[in-house]
């Protein structure tokens, strides 16, 4: 019989758990508090190391270290403050402790790939943003707590709605058929960021971009997140550190007593910005004289009505609640430490039926002594998610927005009998029939979690195995009743779609670091193993009798309707890796690093990839020209090459994969073929990014202007594009590795501290600049992209231009009834858009169409403002956007209605060309398809540039000396997106709710203000 076999992982936790039983000391104890020399404020964290013993500080700045007999003095250090020796007498005695604040805070630790560093020393470009820094307002992930915080990142949200999708973009988009997104690690567990459940279910219309699968993460347990930015921080994560990398750092346990905060706010949620639709009056009044006009027939007259309704009103939840609740419980010894925490978070959105819910736990845990280090992190979630129907498609598909936009509205929401009222003019839903009728919910459980064991052997060597599982369950749940025009069609409609993903990560690194002299030298190697795997089944009914059980028993619909479908695939990465980090005399810094990673989504002859980076730093303020200026605290100069990768090609892709064929009868019966649906492509591999840098990092005034300046060029090359192929081999296109794009651009960081004192006041500015540019296409001269609704080839890809650009017409104003006509043939009249005649062939089509639009912001800047006087602190953060547009959809609707009745924004139509009212701006709206629907125009393009006043909070501190159980008491008020200032006339041009590509904006979800209370409670 095979006797059991105890894990590597068992033994670490056992081990873990057992060690927390230490044995009894006799050692003495001296107690003492360390505060700051200027401000006099306990310092939390300061180390206090005695000849036996090592302890930290707790919040309130108290120490109790054990000493041996002959101790005189105990050594005080913390990262920004000079260190200490301090001397005492009677060991009874209790120390009071000051330590003066230093200029020089380059020594404060940073996390990079497979290990830390000083900041003194970083090589790279790589930003960090600790918990006091992040943004101050409701955030449901981890991407919100840095949107507009650093140089080079663009954040942006692609929905308003709770927990909706967002996109990161880390120094540009190079990509035009794989991932732009960066690599997530969680506390050394590089994640897959792709949703669980793409799908919406049958008919119901969702956005094009997934619920952000990091919101099951909880923000409140993030300590920092480090982001790596150029190919020498990526470099050592390979074939997926193109796009940059993302290093999240969840809180630990620290040195002493138990350690309880909770933390709560509440709040209230409203649209921000408003789109101003024509109202019952003005529609009827605009509609009848357009009729008049010759736009319409006197049958398409509005009659007489009584009340009206305002459909987008009636989409919106006024004053929509959210909540969050945070208990966390740390502490520790010098040897075991923990940190704990419970979350729950509601939030209602502003569109009426939808809301996000999450309940997460989290546990980490850590055991260090002599030579021995382990513990693990644990967190898991369930997020619950209500979906409205909602996004981009039109007509019986269209959601709430959409339809609230066009409906009639001289209608009433109810007929006489209690049945939503339907507009005999359009083919489009009630408004709050769809609202109502059209139901999706998603259940998610997902669990993160590491283990480790670090031991440290021959004084310099260290070797760590890290072991790790991502596991995620979802369902959804959607039900389309017969409220509306498709669920009375079909007898209701139900889809159930699930999904599993799975992945496991195992990891063994060997560290050294030596120092001796003028030389320092670190390094690490290891091998990595992750292995991803993801199954999905979905079964759709209808035809049921009633709506009473919906999805609840699929069983009960018309058998003949029935569609299941299934589907599992897997991937997985081997990888070897290096790097090495050398000081001379503390002032020369070099880093290399290399990785090697085979990926099962490469070709059979490009199995295994080689990453490779160099870099070079220069303390220049160790030099002694430096010195003498007498004006820098820090001045380092750095250098970067290296090359990443980009894996995220999709599965199978190399191969020759079948798919379902047309089906066929044969005898009496129907029988599902299958037939080749993809040609292989053994030399398939990933793409590759090139990146330089330089970089200037530096501190003057003695700390009180600080910051950074990188200069950087990336090339991504061998992009994935689907080339032309010979018919004859059976297939049209082949996905090849060809192509390339530039990214290239600056970006700024200063920190100041303008007033230091009883009242402080300090000052972060970001800001960055970037040119995008396709540098080769394959030989193809162009490729189009884009659509929404009608809108179709809305950008282009063109050599030498940005990616996405946007692709349409020039508008030069409106034709006029003196203007000389023979200078074209349209088909045009007094009161129509005159189009720009590029080729000058006196006829406007497709030909003449040019680049007329950015879908890249140029310049992204921000400004954060902290201020503190006594108790009172007060966070003011400001964010822009400019050189940037957006294809306003909503707008093409009102140029370009499917008909007459449609209902369309206010100002266009209020303001149009009559002959008394010769507008040079806005058109007769009579004959809007005579020269075709050139939806792509300079009109309907919009300047998506912005400046927001994004959070303000403000807070107050209690004094709680007294307070046996209390130890403090924080209460804020805070507004998020609380004004903005900008030309473009949608919900919002901050999001982009077609996600990556180029920027449409149709039927977005909208943005909320948001006005908070919250407490702050620490026990």
């Amino acid at each position: 019989m095979r006797k059991p076999k105890l894990s590597l992982a068992c033994f670490l936790l056992c081990l873990f758990f057992f060690s927390f039983t230490n044995e009894a000391s006799a050692q003495q104890k001296l107690k003492g508090y360390v505060l700051d020399e200027n401000t006099l404020k306990p310092i939390e964290g300061a180390n206090v190391k005695s000849s036996i013993n090592n302890v930290i500080t707790d919040r309130l700045g108290k120490f109790i270290v054990a000493v041996a007999p002959a101790d005189k003095s105990v050594d005080i250090s913390y990262i920004g403050y000079a260190p200490q020796k301090v001397s005492f007498g009677n060991v009874q005695d209790s120390l009071l402790i000051y330590l003066k604040s230093t200029s020089k805070t380059m020594d404060e630790i940073v996390v990079v790939g497979y290990g830390t560093t000083k900041k003194s020393d970083i090589t790279g470009a790589v930003s960090k943003i600790t918990a006091k820094d992040f943004n101050k307002g409701a955030n449901t992930s981890a991407d919100q707590l840095i949107a507009g915080k650093v140089s080079g990142v663009q954040v942006i949200q692609n929905s308003g709605e709770p927990g909706g999708g967002i996109s990161v973009n880390v120094r540009g988009m190079g990509s035009i058929n794989a991932g732009n997104s960066p690599l997530y690690v969680i506390d050394g567990f590089p994640i897959d960021n792709a949703a669980t459940v793409s799908g919406t279910g049958a008919n119901f219309t969702g956005m094009r971009t997934s619920r952000n699968p990091l919101n099951s993460i909880n923000p409140n347990d993030i300590e920092s997140i480090e982001i790596l930015k150029d190919a020498s921080a990526t470099a050592i994560y390979g074939s997926r550190g193109a796009n940059g990398v993302v290093l999240i750092t969840t809180k630990a346990g620290k040195v002493g007593g138990l350690k309880v905060d909770y933390d709560v706010y509440f709040g209230v949620q409203n649209v921000m910005r408003d789109i101003h639709l024509l109202n019952a009056q003005q529609y009827q009044t605009v509609i009848n004289e357009l009729i008049q006009a010759g736009a319409g027939t006197p049958s398409q007259t509005v009659d007489n009505f009584s009340g009206g309704t305002n459909w987008l009103d009636n989409m919106y939840h006024k004053n929509a609640p959210l909540q969050n609740h945070n208990l966390s419980f740390s502490g520790g010894d010098e040897f075991n430490k923990f940190y704990a925490s419970l979350n729950y978070s509601d939030q209602r959105g502003i569109l009426i039926n939808s809301a996000n819910k999450r309940y997460t736990a989290r546990l980490n845990l850590e055991h260090n002594k002599n030579n021995f280090k382990a513990g693990f992190n644990l967190t898991t979630s369930f997020v619950k998610d209500n979906y409205v129907a909602n996004g981009m498609d039109l007509n019986e598909r269209a959601g709430i927005i959409y339809a609230a936009i066009a409906y009639d509205p001289t209608l009433p929401i109810y007929t006489n009998t209690g049945t939503y009222t339907l507009s005999p003019d359009m083919n489009i839903d009630n408004p709050l029939a769809i609202a109502n009728g059209k139901t999706s919910i998603s259940n998610l459980y997902r669990t993160l979690g590491t283990a480790y064991g670090e031991l440290t052997f021959l004084k310099d060597f260290k070797a760590k195995l890290n072991i790790g599982a991502d596991i995620s369950n979802q369902r959804r749940d959607t039900y389309v009743d017969r409220q509306t025009i498709e669920g009375r069609a079909n007898g209701g409609i139900a889809s159930i779609l699930t999904g599993t993903d799975n992945s496991f990560l195992s990891e063994f690194t060997v560290s050294y670091k030596k120092k001796w002299r003028i030389h320092d030298v670190s390094g690490v190697v290891g091998i990595t193993a992750q292995q991803f795997g993801d199954k999905d089944q979905s079964s759709q009914g209808s035809g049921f009798s009633s709506d009473a059980t919906r999805t609840d028993n699929m069983g009960l619909g018309d058998p003949t309707k029935y569609i299941v479908t299934s589907g599992r695939q897997a991937n997985s990465l081997l990888s070897y890796l290096g790097r090495v980090n050398y000081t001379l005399l503390d002032k020369y810094l070099l880093t290399a690093s290399l990785r090697v990673d085979g990926s099962s989504r490469f070709g059979d002859n490009n199995k295994f990839g080689m990453f490779p980076s160099f870099a070079l730093g220069w303390k220049m303020e160790e030099e002694r020209f430096i010195k003498d200026l007498n004006l820098f605290t820090t001045l380092k100069l750095r250098a970067s090459w290296g090359r990443t990768g980009n894996q995220e090609i999709g599965n199978y892709q190399s191969m020759s994969t079948l798919g379902a064929g047309w089906k066929a009868v044969i005898g009496n019966g129907q029988v599902t073929t299958t037939t080749p649906s993809r040609i292989a492509n053994p030399d398939l591999k990933w793409e590759t990014s090139e990146q330089l840098n330089f970089g200037l990092d530096y501190s003057l005034a003695k700390g009180r202007v600080s910051g950074s300046i990188d200069w950087f060029v990336k090339d991504t090359k061998d992009m994935l594009l689907s080339l032309p192929i010979s018919r004859s081999t059976g297939f049209a296109t082949r996905m090849t590795n060809i192509g390339r794009v530039r990214n290239s651009g600056i970006e700024v960081l200063v920190n100041t501290k303008n007033l230091i004192g009883k009242f402080n006041w300090e000052t972060t500015f970001n800001f960055s600049y970037l040119t995008n540019k396709v540098v080769d296409l394959g030989g193809l001269n162009n490729i189009f992209s884009g659509s929404a609704g009608a809108s179709t080839n809305v950008s282009i890809l063109r050599v030498g231009q940005p990616m996405y650009s946007f692709f349409g017409y020039q508008v030069d104003g409106i034709w006029q009834t003196g203007d000389n006509f023979a200078v074209t043939t349209d088909n045009v009249k007094p009161g129509d858009i005159r189009y720009r005649d590029i080729d000058g062939n006196k006829t406007v089509n497709a030909e003449d169409r040019v680049i007329i639009g950015n879908s890249f912001p140029k310049y992204n800047s921000s400004i954060t403002n902290n201020f503190t006087y006594k108790n009172f602190n007060l966070n003011i953060f400001v964010d822009g956007v400019f050189g940037v547009d957006m294809l306003n959809n909503n707008l093409v609707d009102t140029y370009f209605p499917a008909n007459l009745k449609r209902n369309r924004l206010a100002e266009p139509l209020l303001n149009r060309w009559t002959p008394s009212n010769p507008s040079s701006v806005y058109p007769s709206f009579v004959n809007t398809a005579t020269q075709g629907t050139k939806q792509v125009n300079t009109y309907t393009v919009e300047d998506a540039s912005y400046i927001r006043l994004n959070t303000v909070r403000l807070g107050y501190s209690f004094n709680l000396k007294n307070f046996a159980y209390i130890k403090g008491i924080n209460i804020y008020v805070a507004g998020q997106n609380l004004a903005m200032i900008t030309n473009y006339s949608g919900y919002d041009p901050s999001i982009s709710p077609g996600g990556g590509g180029a920027r449409i904006d149709w039927n977005a979800y909208p943005t909320a203000r948001t006005f908070l209370f919250g407490l702050n409670l620490n026990l």
